[in-house]
């Protein structure tokens, strides 16, 4: 029986290049991937791309991003 964690490894999304920007009016989003796994399709917005991408950098797994974007980022995204 595998453990969960193996299954989330084992179930990762891809990206269907899509990309749409977001017209939500009640949304803080303004554009969001469509993405799929073995089982479902969703999307994800870029503040939560933008996120991953933040604790990439710190775990050093990315270069170090320029501070000034970071900070441009954290706030136009209002990312914590």
């Amino acid at each position: 029986m595998k453990s969960e964690q193996q299954e989330i490894f084992e179930n990762r999304a891809a990206y269907q290049n899509k990309a749409t920007e977001n017209h939500c009016p009640n949304c803080d989003e303004p554009l969001v991937f469509g993405l799929k796994d073995k089982y479902h399709e969703f999307s994800m917005g870029l503040s939560t791309v933008l996120q991953l991408l933040l604790v990439a950098e710190k775990e050093g797994y990315v270069p170090k991003l320029p501070d000034e974007w970071v900070i441009q980022v954290l706030n136009d995204f209002r990312i914590e």
